[in-house]
């Protein structure tokens, strides 16, 4: 009787436990990524009452062993690993795993390992699970580089507080159709405008070409109190550029004949007459005769004198101070010259004053003579009424130089609205352009580059897209594609950007010879200079920025293409961008944080941790949704979602809990049905034990 209040004395414990495992499991149906578990009984050591015999040889047979039950036992409580259903919520911050793995947390000593991704951001931009505040770890380097992360902790961090620093264009892709037939309506004719507007009052009144330089508001410096040029001082405005065909303006030696000295008087209209002089002349040697007498104070009186040009003597020239002055002694000289093999009608060019004690003579050459040096006087046979001192002579005191109207008849300069404007005489394909640079007393602003306000061409495509300095100022770039002379090819011009631009070099700003192959219109690269697809843009206060341009794959359509139609080609994207914040954070399926920005910038933040086990069964929950490695889990083993067998990671989404409502009422079924049988079983034996009792009453 004692075996049957023992045993039903097991059964009832046990299915007590089997009744707490179910009612765990219910308990925690809502429970995030909550793993049930499942009860299994196994029965206690059984009594042997009588052995098993063997069988006698020709006599009885075996006998079997004779055993009684002590009652069950609890075999194990081990739960069920399996995923539960993932549902949306909406969050970014909520990750589930689909698959298999742990997210890896630390509280600052140990890690634990769970699939509940509840996490948050603390006041410490620590991605964190906010009912405990473990921090979520990360794996790798990523981050690091834009100091998102810190690279001696493992933790990750979400960067609120980071802003992304700015990132400078270097590339600009382009595409799209160049048009193999199609011409303008009109042909355009290339005009230039100054990017500096001079102005004469803070107001920024602008300024009319009878205005001086040195009042104008772009010019500091000078010796008087009103920061003009003083009476001895002056500057000197260095021009350089290209004409219509591509030939440059320093057509002569030496270097100054692209320099206008700027004197207190100087105006803005001479400046405009600088550059729109005839560039076909040159100014002769400015020649001033120093013949004295004895007593140093008489000058020529009459006599003659020749001249010495290309080897060659003229014939004597007579002079009388008298009668050869002006007009008469101009005419004498050129008549003398034109006697000449070297000198043709035209080629020269004489004026100034008469000639005596502070006259001077202008010899102006034809272009087609070029800077000649000097012509030499001899003047042994002028009269002063007396022996000629020995210091008498006809000097040079101006080396001849090129009065560099650089535009000569092809363009031509204007003022308006205070800048210098320049237009060619012809319409059509051009490669003018134009610089000025000032050195000397005070300072001038000069323009650091020349807008080309209409690019000059039969077909044009004008471009525009933005793109950043190093600060992250943002910059319109525009631009315009224009057919050469030359059949199949293009030039990339930029003709204007916005902002505070310190310089652009007439050679940075044209990408030349953009070659395209005449027989099915693929892009062929460039000609001369097929590396030089860049641009190079100063900004105020930084280094030069050079801008590379991507027209696509020689030999592809993936680009620049050259197709009959209209000329579709666009600047399609550039790489650069300005600062910003964080504006939210989001996962993707390899579990990499990915950070979007205020400027639309998307960042890689963090690849987070996850674990691995060879035994998931043996891990020991520790409260929290939370597990430990046990020794019969096997180590952690680090990765990554999506790699060496990790699940993947779905932001946005939870794992629900994989306990399931009617396995569990089944159990509980069986439980109780269990619990009442062993009770009864209970019950029976204290009945018969309550009737042996009364028998011996």
């Amino acid at each position: 009787m004692s075996f049957a209040l023992a045993t039903g004395v097991s059964g009832l414990q046990t299915h007590q436990k089997m009744l707490d495992v179910a009612g765990n499991n219910l308990a925690n149906i809502n429970t995030t990524a909550f793993k049930s578990s499942r009860i299994t009984f196994s029965e206690l050591l059984s009594e042997t009452i009588k052995k098993a015999s063997q069988p006698t040889v020709g006599g009885v047979g075996g006998t079997n062993p004779q055993q009684m039950g002590s009652g069950v036992g609890v075999s194990g409580i081990s739960p069920l690993m399996t995923q539960g259903n993932i549902v949306s919520t909406g969050n970014p911050l909520d990750m589930a795993i689909e698959g298999e793995g742990y997210f890896v947390l630390s509280d600052g000593s140990q890690e634990y390992f769970t699939r509940a991704g509840t996490f948050a951001v603390d006041a410490s931009s620590n991605l964190v699970e906010p009912s405990t505040g473990y921090i979520v770890q990360r794996t790798g380097a990523t981050g690091e580089s834009d100091n998102f992360q810190d690279s001696t902790s493992s933790n990750i961090s979400v960067p609120y507080k980071v802003r992304l620093k700015a990132k400078e264009t270097t590339e600009v892709t382009v595409a799209g159709n160049l048009s193999a037939s199609a011409t303008l309506a009109t042909t355009q004719t290339q005009k230039l405008t100054s990017n500096k507007q001079y102005t004469t009052s803070a107001s920024g009144t602008a300024a009319v070409a009878t205005d001086e330089i040195d009042q104008l508001m772009e010019f500091t410096g000078g010796s008087e109190t009103d920061g003009q040029l003083g009476a001895a001082e002056s500057g000197l405005i260095t021009f350089s550029g290209y004409k219509p065909d591509g030939t440059t303006f320093a057509l002569a030696t030496p270097a100054t004949d692209l320099t206008m000295t700027v004197g207190p008087a100087t105006t803005l209209q001479d400046v405009l007459d600088y550059l729109n002089t005839d560039d076909g002349l040159v100014a002769g040697e400015v020649q001033e005769l120093n013949a004295e007498d004895a007593a140093g104070d008489a000058a020529a009186t009459g006599g003659s004198f020749v001249l010495k040009f290309g080897g060659e003597t003229t014939g004597a020239i007579n002079f009388d101070a008298n009668v050869n002055s002006g007009a008469t002694v101009q005419t004498n000289i050129t008549m003398a010259l034109l006697a000449l093999n070297g000198i043709s009608s035209g080629d020269v060019v004489v004026s100034g004053n008469a000639l005596d004690e502070v006259g001077n003579l202008i010899f102006t050459f034809a272009d087609t003579l070029g800077d000649v040096g000097d012509i030499d006087f001899d003047i042994t046979g002028l009269d002063v009424g007396g022996p000629l001192q020995a210091n008498s002579d006809m000097s040079t005191t101006t080396t001849g130089r090129l009065i560099q109207g650089m535009l000569g008849t092809e363009s031509t300069a204007t003022l308006v609205g205070g800048r210098i404007v320049l237009i060619d005489t012809a319409s059509g394909y051009s490669e003018s352009d134009l610089t000025m640079a000032w050195s000397g007393d005070g300072t001038l602003e000069v323009p650091a580059y020349f807008d080309m306000s209409t690019v000059g061409g039969e077909e044009v495509k004008s471009l525009s897209i933005t793109v950043y300095d190093s600060l992250g100022g943002k910059h319109t770039l525009s631009g315009a594609f224009v057919r050469t002379d030359t059949s199949n090819k293009w030039d990339m011009v930029l003709t204007s950007v916005t902002g505070n631009v310190d310089a652009i070099t007439m050679d940075n700003r044209r990408i030349k010879d953009i070659e395209f192959d005449s027989a099915n219109g693929s892009y062929k690269g460039l000609g001369a200079t097929p590396d030089a697809r860049t641009f190079i843009i100063t900004f105020q206060d930084m280094t030069a920025q050079t801008i590379t341009v991507d027209m696509g794959t020689l030999g592809q359509f993936n680009g620049l293409t050259q197709f009959a139609g209209s000329s579709t080609a666009v600047a399609r994207e550039q790489n650069g961008y300005e600062p910003g914040d964080l504006a939210s954070v989001s996962v993707n399926n390899e579990g990499t944080l990915i950070g979007a920005f205020s400027n639309g910038i998307k960042r890689d933040i963090a690849d987070m941790k996850m674990a691995l086990f060879q035994n998931t069964s043996g891990l020991e929950s520790v409260g929290g949704g939370y597990f430990i490695p046990s020794a019969n889990s096997g180590i952690a083993v680090s990765t990554t979602a999506l790699t060496g067998g990790a699940g993947s990671i779905l932001g946005g989404s939870l794992e629900k809990s994989n306990s399931d409502v009617a396995t569990e009422f089944v159990n509980m079924i069986q439980a109780q049905n269990g619990f009442q049988a062993n009770a009864r079983t209970i019950r029976v034996a204290n009945e018969i034990l309550r009737e042996l009792t009364n028998l011996i009453r």
